[in-house]
């Protein structure tokens, strides 16, 4: 199968060679390509300097949901069976990723989170970071019908249908994972997590300061109810794509 490694990464110059060699290390026949949010470090010439490809944006989207659209866009386009996202912090570990491919590999699902806390193994995240994760997996469970753990994780792939849907279909702005869930679950992929082990990240700051602890909360309560609003729509959407 034709799998791509999406690293996403936002000025980690400190992080991302260790993370690339740690994916070419582990490589058993993906394509890597670094996706850059506007770095303004030396990220993308660190990543350059391993000959890798990078899609660098022009400026910074304001999250990581600009590069999520530019991975399924770059994945559609390029007719890839499976994409994995993969965070240029270090936190995630390139030994981990059979375990989130092999459920699409085989078939059984169409949406793999790894998650840290089915075995509680590994780096568990920070107190404050875990009530939120908590918070709004229980939301999204009961919305969903089926328990999820880690809505936050980084540690994700997809197989065709989630592909075309978010690189087709919804040409629509993204912004965090508990909407990317949800609008898959609503267009009809199938979705099941996995345990994965991650580490904390060795160099740097975590997004979620103090100011977006605080805001991030709001903004993923209005985007889970602009999801549930658009609920029919997405059926629709979804449909439509199956019959082209």
């Amino acid at each position: 199968m034709k799998i791509l490694i999406s690293v996403i990464a936002y000025n980690e110059e400190k992080n991302i060679a260790q993370t690339l060699e740690d994916l070419i290390k582990h490589n058993f026949g993906y394509d890597i390509v670094v996706f850059d949010n506007g770095s303004v470090d030396k990220t993308v010439s660190i990543a350059q300097s391993y000959h890798i490809p990078v899609v660098s944006h022009c400026i910074n989207s304001g999250s990581s949901g600009g590069t999520v659209t530019s991975y399924f866009l770059y994945g559609f386009l390029n007719d890839y069976d499976i994409v994995c996202q993969f965070d240029g912090d270090g936190q995630h570990l390139a030994q981990e990723l059979e375990k989130i491919i092999s459920p699409i590999a085989m078939g059984k699902a169409d949406y793999v989170i790894g998650s840290r806390f089915l075995l509680k193994d590994g780096f568990q995240s920070y107190w404050h970071r875990r009530l939120g994760i908590s918070l709004f997996s229980t939301i999204e469970s009961i919305l969903k019908g089926h328990k999820i753990t880690d809505i936050t994780s980084g540690a994700r792939a997809y197989g065709k249908k989630v592909i075309r849907f978010f690189g087709r279909q919804y040409q629509h702005e993204l912004y965090d994972t508990s909407q990317l869930l949800l609008l898959s679950h609503f267009s009809g992929a199938r979705i099941t997590e996995v345990p994965v082990v991650m580490q904390e990240r060795l160099h740097g700051t975590s997004e979620f300061q103090l100011k977006a602890a605080v805001i991030f909360p709001i903004k993923v309560m209005i985007n889970i109810i602009g999801c549930i609003l658009q609920k029919s729509a997405i059926k629709l959407e979804a449909e439509h794509g199956t019959e082209d």
